[in-house]
């Protein structure tokens, strides 16, 4: 065994391939903790064939695992995966909390839906964000919120800009945070934790630059959600779900991470619209009809009846005002051709499932070409945002 300057000269030199900040950090460490050793060591000071078995570098290593293991330092945690320790779920959880930007991609059933870029703050707590719905520019839904303003592009035939007060306290961008991987990952954690998912993690392969983590729910739901990790950042690059019982399982939608903690041009969330855009301004003007004790079917209608009467007269500013702060331009103008003339039916709302709005079917006379006909329509009446107890009817749909 050789004296302690000796070991320290042979650790010095020794070639313990690991990470090169992983050799400097234990090599220095075990040379601070050599002098603590000199009494552990006395025992083994009998020169024995040192000159021959030294000369193996595999010898030098082992010489240099045996410090190791008296400094109570273990070669294999060191050497196990290239000087990382080994991964945990919690880690990507924890990094996904760090997170300042994104820019996602959604998938649904293989096809691109749609595309967000989303800036934080240090807390996590969500600044701004952009949103596109649809692949062909003239017709894509643009929405942009911050400051508790959304900022939404309607394409033509539409061409609307609509202005609403939105608040995210309450967790109200929903289309979002569906998305959001954070959100997805704590997700995943919650149902493992509670025993309705099991987790299989997969380390990357010789060729594959990321890890696969599979989530199976065994909650009696057909839902198996598969997670690429990248595993030096430890963040969620790619969530895909797939529907279904075992071999019946198909892709639903996925979710695909493009950029994270980017700088991002603060032109993006500026709501700079096409030419020709029409502004339905519902944060700086009180705008449609309130309930009172009217029921939700009751309102429905009164509020499409009052509007299409207004428009009728032609008293544009009242017509505006229950069209949800639709201007002149868009009444006499856009949607000329169908201003009212009679009134004939306004039938029963048809409420969405999961959203304060409905579609009512009506039927009206109006004048074309000096001469009156019937035209069939479907409004939608619509709760506005911001303004609890208020409706309006929206042109969306309306041809």
């Amino acid at each position: 065994m050789r004296s302690l300057n000796d070991i320290k000269k042979l650790i010095t030199r020794a070639k313990i391939h690991t990470k090169v900040n992983v050799d400097q950090a234990v090599l220095g460490h075990l040379i601070e903790r050599l002098p603590e050793m000199e009494k552990k060591t006395a025992a083994a000071r009998q020169p024995r064939g040192r000159s021959t078995i030294m000369r193996s570098p595999f010898m030098k290593l082992a010489a240099a695992a045996a410090v190791m293991a008296i400094a109570g330092i273990g070669l294999v945690g060191i050497l196990q995966n290239g000087g990382q320790t080994a991964y945990a779920f919690e880690q990507t959880v924890e990094a996904m909390q760090g997170k300042r930007s994104f820019h996602i991609q959604t998938y649904f059933q293989q096809r691109p839906h749609d595309e967000f870029w989303a800036e934080f703050d240090e807390e996590g707590k969500l600044l701004r964000f952009r949103q596109h719905e649809g692949k062909i520019p003239e017709h894509t839904l643009v929405t942009i919120w911050e400051d508790s303003v959304m900022n939404r592009y309607y394409p033509m035939p539409l061409g609307v800009h609509l202005m609403t007060h939105v608040d995210n306290s309450g967790g109200g961008l929903e289309g979002l945070e569906e998305f959001d991987p954070e959100n997805i990952v704590q997700e995943v954690q919650t149902l493992v934790a509670n025993g309705k998912a099991t987790m299989e993690i997969q380390e990357p392969s010789l060729y594959a630059d990321l890890m696969t983590i599979r989530v199976t729910r065994t909650d009696g739901k057909a839902l198996r959600r598969v997670l690429l990790v990248d595993p030096d950042t430890k963040f969620v690059v790619r969530v895909d779900d797939y529907w279904g019982r075992e071999a019946e399982q198909v892709f639903h939608h996925g979710t695909e991470v493009l950029e994270y903690n980017k700088t991002m041009d603060p032109r993006l969330f500026e709501p700079n619209f096409p030419e020709g855009t029409i502004l339905l301004d519902q944060v700086t003007q009180e705008v449609g009809m309130g309930q009172g004790d009217m029921t939700n079917d009751e309102v429905a209608v009164e509020v499409l009846r009052q509007a299409l009467e207004a428009w009728a007269q032609g008293d544009y500013a009242q017509a505006g005002k229950l069209c949800g702060g639709a201007p002149r331009e868009l009444l006499a103008g856009r949607f000329g051709h169908l201003r009212p003339v009679r009134i004939i039916s306004i039938g029963e709302p048809q409420w969405a499932e999961h959203m304060p709005r409905c579609r009512v079917h009506c039927k009206y006379e109006i004048e074309r070409d000096g001469q009156t006909e019937v035209t069939s329509q479907t409004f939608c009446v619509f709760a506005v945002d911001g303004r609890p107890g208020r409706w309006y009817v929206s042109f969306r749909g309306v041809r």
